[in-house]
């Protein structure tokens, strides 16, 4: 998006500033002055809470109603934690491709898994 009114680009970088998901402050101008496409300059690696609540919503309603957890790692299991609908407490927001690889932070590659599943899947 481009700005045509400098109110409006320094609300914008003021709140990517103040947006602790934004791990690399250096990009922000870049970022906003590019019309807001390289991502990477800004160095996202965590999900917002919107994001986690919005894959995770998603991920749920499709388990109850496929009959299997809400984790995709439990549901390819065989033990109890099959049928298992994690709370969103118990889950964790996951990279399907890892950050570290390129690996967007966004929805289309945001899965919830749970902290076990999450902590044993690593850089993969």
């Amino acid at each position: 998006m481009g700005y045509n009114n400098p109110d409006k680009l320094w609300v914008c970088v003021e709140a990517l500033y103040a947006d602790e998901c934004v791990t690399e402050k250096k990009g922000i101008f870049e970022y906003v002055l590019g019309r807001e496409t390289d991502v990477k300059l800004l160095n996202v690696r965590v999900f917002d809470k919107k994001t986690a609540n919005t894959v995770y919503a998603k991920q749920t309603a499709e388990a109850k109603a496929n009959g299997h957890s809400n984790c995709p790692l439990c549901a390819i299991g065989s033990d109890a934690n099959r049928t298992r609908i994690w709370t969103i407490e118990e889950m964790d927001a996951d990279h399907v491709e890892a950050w570290s690889k390129g690996g967007a932070t966004d929805i289309p590659n945001c899965q919830m898994l749970c902290k076990t599943h999450n902590r044993a899947k690593g850089n993969r």
